[in-house]
């Protein structure tokens, strides 16, 4: 079985998410700095992942999410897919507010995102 992880990309931190199916579940946000690569890796032996998805977004961070994927691949040996992340960061923070979550659940919202961009991605390979 494939076993994703999802990675929404921030200069500072990393939210991450998990899923075997098209429900996926957040993890703990990751700080981006150099040990970054040795946390995934430690991640990735833990949860057997199969397959990365990065969240891609428009805009003058897509270079760097760019580079980070190709970091991905080289140093990880996975595959890496990178998925459109439109306004994931936002529909995050919506649906957190709407569902009543406390003000530190809400900043980890980076981790809400790269859910959003897993099930998005997972809904369009699976169905």
């Amino acid at each position: 079985m494939t076993h994703y992880l999802g990675i929404d990309f921030g200069l500072s931190h990393l939210g991450l998410s998990i899923a075997e199916t098209t429900l996926a579940t957040p993890l703990p946000e990751i700080r981006n700095d150099d040990k970054t690569l040795s946390r995934l890796a430690s991640l990735i032996t833990q949860y057997g992942i199969t397959h990365i998805i990065l969240g891609l977004p428009s805009g003058p961070v897509e270079p760097a999410v760019r580079a980070f994927a190709e970091s991905l691949k080289s140093s990880l040996n996975l595959p890496v897919s990178l998925h459109d992340e439109t306004l994931s960061s936002h529909d995050a923070k919506r649906k957190l507010v709407e569902s009543g979550a406390s003000r530190k659940k809400r900043q980890h919202d980076h981790s809400y995102a790269a859910t959003l961009i897993l099930e998005d991605y997972l809904e369009s390979v699976l169905h």
